[in-house]
């Protein structure tokens, strides 16, 4: 194969699986209704329904369509609007965590119990740590697709015509 249709195939791939990973964790939020809500609400009090809302639809809708490669720009910078604020849900438990940790250890009097949460703890301090590299991934490989569209392999390809660019 061809050094250029090997990089269209790479980014295809690369498209498809931002794009699935976006769709899967927002149809876990549908699933999970209303915990959208709860999460929203840490960052938006009022009207935590309306933003749990939108960020379930921003992630199904702009992850079904960056993994079919249909109205690629626009799915990408839906995939950005909801990952910008995801730093600050980060920077919060990074904050809250520590915070809430020995008051549910005390808590615990049994010390099996005790451990099986320090485990919990960590998992958990180290999830949200994760998460905010990962985002930036994310959200880099998102403002790629928003800029470049799809190359190939994708719905955009079939009907050109139709695409909307944003830049």
């Amino acid at each position: 194969m061809e050094h250029s249709n090997l990089v269209l195939f790479a980014e295809a791939i690369l498209r498809a699986v931002l794009g699935w990973r976006m769709l899967i964790s927002g149809l876990s939020n549908v699933r999970r209704w209303p915990n959208p809500v709860t999460t929203a609400s840490i960052l938006f009090p009022k009207g935590a329904t309306f933003f749990g809302f939108v960020a379930t639809v921003l992630m199904v809708a702009g992850g079904a369509g960056l993994a079919a490669g249909f109205q690629t720009p626009v799915s990408a910078t839906m995939i950005i609007v909801f990952l910008i604020p995801t730093f600050f849900l980060h920077s919060y438990w990074l904050k809250v965590l520590p915070t809430m940790a020995p008051a549910v250890k005390n808590a615990l009097k049994d010390e099996q119990a005790q451990n099986y949460f320090r485990s919990f703890e960590r998992q958990a301090y180290h999830a949200h740590e994760v998460g905010i590299r990962d985002n930036l991934v994310f959200l880099a490989a998102a403002c790629y697709f928003a800029v470049r569209g799809t190359a190939a392999f994708g719905m955009d390809n079939l009907i050109p015509t139709w695409v909307v660019w944003l830049f």
